[in-house]
């Protein structure tokens, strides 16, 4: 790849790096502290998550290198670069953990869909590509994390969760 990188496609790339970062780090939080009668089953499909979220970190990182440019890696840098908000206390139960983790699956779908765009317009089949693969794999644990909601409550206090996904203009407030 011998041509610069255009910042915009950098921006989404880093952004969504440290949106991995964090939400892997959100999902080990919760990996190690979740309780309840389905503890067996969250712990072990948080950590699946958290590992399939790790992986795409390393896809977004490997592939600002490829583009010549420097990817972040510590800590400092990822929690400026992140747009999921840090956690505000600990969540009450696995029921909280579940619906915490829909949302920023939500919001990171939000964000991929506009880096997609991005992606598109510069004509960048290969970034258009880790998008979109990574807009399929949090939709589908979205997905898994919205059926666990439904199946931990009790039958009389059931709420059937829309999937909403955020608007892609999302790309005209970054």
């Amino acid at each position: 790849m011998s041509k610069a990188i255009p910042a915009t496609l950098l921006d989404h790339l880093r952004r969504e790096q440290a949106n991995a970062t964090c939400l892997y780090l959100q999902y080990k939080g919760y990996h190690w502290n979740v309780s309840g009668s389905l503890f067996r089953e969250l712990h072990l499909m948080f950590d699946e998550h958290a590992k399939s979220v790790l992986d795409t970190a390393d896809e977004f990182a490997e592939r600002q290198r490829m583009h010549g440019a420097r990817a972040p890696y510590t800590l400092d840098e990822m929690s400026t670069l992140q747009e999921l908000p840090s956690e505000d206390g600990r969540p009450a139960d696995a029921a909280e953990m579940l619906e915490r983790l829909r949302e920023a699956h939500l919001e990171v779908i939000g964000g991929l869909k506009a880096a997609f765009q991005t992606a598109e317009e510069i004509a960048d089949p290969g970034s258009a590509d880790l998008f979109a693969r990574t807009v399929q794999l949090h939709e589908k644990m979205e997905w898994f994390l919205r059926e666990h909601l439904v199946k931990s409550s009790p039958p009389s206090e059931r709420v059937h969760v829309r999937a909403v996904v955020p608007a892609t203009n999302a790309a005209s407030s970054r």
